[in-house]
């Protein structure tokens, strides 16, 4: 309990100072806990005793005898060698869609496709027929790499149809009843940025991957309001479990409202940052942002973060766009979401309005574009700037942007484009859990010398 009150305060990003420093004249605080291990956060990561907290703000950490002497506490906790810590900020997560995926079915894990179909039959036991059964979980790389089909989801919901997503969200597969619902057939056309993956007489095999899941997606129950509430208050709890304070991620606007909702009752228990989408036009990113700014938030609670966009797709399900083939699959590059010059022109518009912009790229080949949309929006924002001027010198065009553009995961970089990181000034979002849930079988998609620029951190921090 001890833990989770402090965890559930809000943090204040400040560097942690002795006593003397921190004290205020006031002695009256709300929580002290001493006796405890409380880690700072600083650069040495210097350890205190004790902790004094007044409403959200610590107002001083030293040795338990220092702050028991000079505050007076309404609680008092003794942590009895327990360790504290700052709490943590997820940088990247699709929050509602946590919350969400535990009212739905759970794959994660299924050590081979007949587990994976025994859960998906135990919950439609729970649902009336014709009820669509949605999750999320499920990892082929289990189960010697073969990919499910229709099929196989058939032969345990002929009337229930079925929309599951492999553990990234990149790719799904769905039984027969969700193909007919969704008016998919042979003469069906992939989107650009995906694909359908199709059996040998040219018919849906029940895979699709990356925009082509928009196609069943067209026919899904839209998600209610209820159920979007009790996504969140899920996901809130499991935070809190985990220590997390803050979040950003989740291009998902359009649940402002609910949020907004929970933070007048005091019931928003997580700050989030919430991203807008990438795709949307530079005229609704500013309305969004005009309406936003409009509702007057505590904007230490609930703010508009990066603008997010997708590049490509992900690695465990080959669909990261890369510059040569798979190691382990000749045939296949990946699948970039847009053309290159489409995605840097889309890149330089909404750096020239203003936005933050955070991109999704796995693959060398989707980096790589990044990088260079990013190059031409630093030039494009120069040449505007010496225009009004009306000087132009070598000297004028700016190294670093000033917006500190990122890219999420840049799971697997050109040798060459490493340094182009800090040239340009662009934050490399990276994801440590992708290094751990790869290791099984990355090499193989990639090869030894593409695995040298695969989850560098060590190379971007030199």
């Amino acid at each position: 309990m001890m833990l989770k009150k402090l965890l559930s305060l809000c943090f204040v990003s400040i560097l942690i100072l002795p006593m003397v420093l921190l004290a205020q004249p006031d002695p009256n605080v709300d929580l002290l806990l001493y006796n405890g291990k409380i880690f700072s956060a600083d650069k040495m990561g210097t350890t205190y005793q004790a902790v004094a907290i007044r409403g959200e703000k610590i107002v001083a950490v030293g040795n338990t005898g220092q702050l028991r002497r000079k505050f007076k506490a309404k609680k008092e906790i003794n942590l009895r060698g327990k360790l504290v810590t700052p709490g943590f900020n997820d940088a990247h997560i699709h929050f509602i869609g946590v919350g969400l995926s535990l009212l739905r079915v759970d794959l994660n894990g299924s050590k081979t496709l007949e587990e994976a179909k025994k859960r998906i039959a135990a919950k439609i036991k729970e649902l009336p027929k014709g009820v669509w059964v949605l999750g999320r979980g499920w990892d082929h790389t289990l189960w010697n790499n073969r990919l499910p089909t229709r099929q196989d989801l058939d032969e345990v919901s002929p009337n229930n149809p079925v929309f599951v997503q492999r553990v990234d969200g990149h790719i799904a597969v769905a039984n027969s009843l969700a193909f007919k619902l969704a008016g998919v057939t042979s003469a069906t056309k992939a989107p650009i940025g995906g694909e359908i993956v199709r059996d040998e007489k040219g018919e849906p095999a029940g895979v699709l991957k990356e925009t082509s899941q928009d196609l069943i997606g067209r026919a899904l129950p839209k998600t209610t309001r209820a159920e979007i509430l009790k996504g969140i208050r899920l996901a809130m709890d499991l935070a809190k479990r985990f220590g997390l304070t803050s979040t950003q991620g989740g291009a998902d606007y359009s649940n402002i409202p609910i949020y907004r909702e929970l933070l007048k009752k005091n019931a928003l228990t997580i700050r989030i940052a919430v991203w807008q989408n990438f795709e949307n036009s530079v005229a609704t990113l500013k309305k969004q942002r005009a309406d936003f700014n409009a509702l007057g938030l505590d904007r230490n609670r609930l703010k508009l973060g990066i603008l997010k966009g997708y590049m490509d797709g992900s690695l465990g399900s080959r669909t990261a766009a890369m510059l040569e083939p798979y190691s382990d699959d000749p045939t296949n590059s990946g699948i970039p979401r847009r053309p290159a010059a489409e995605m840097i022109k889309m890149i330089v518009e909404r750096d020239k309005a203003g936005f933050q912009i955070g991109l999704h790229a796995i693959g060398d080949r989707t980096n790589r574009t990044a990088l260079d949309g990013f190059k031409s929006a630093v030039f494009s924002s120069a040449i505007n700037s010496v225009k009004k001027r009306g000087v132009v010198t070598p000297t004028t065009f700016p190294t670093y942007p000033d917006k500190l553009h990122r890219i999420e995961h840049a799971q697997v970089v050109a040798p060459s484009d490493f340094k182009r990181f800090a040239k340009l000034g662009i934050i490399a979002s990276m994801q440590p859990t992708h290094a751990i849930t790869d290791k099984r079988w990355a090499p193989a998609r990639l090869g030894e010398y593409r695995t040298l620029g695969a989850y560098a951190w060590r190379t971007f921090k030199s």
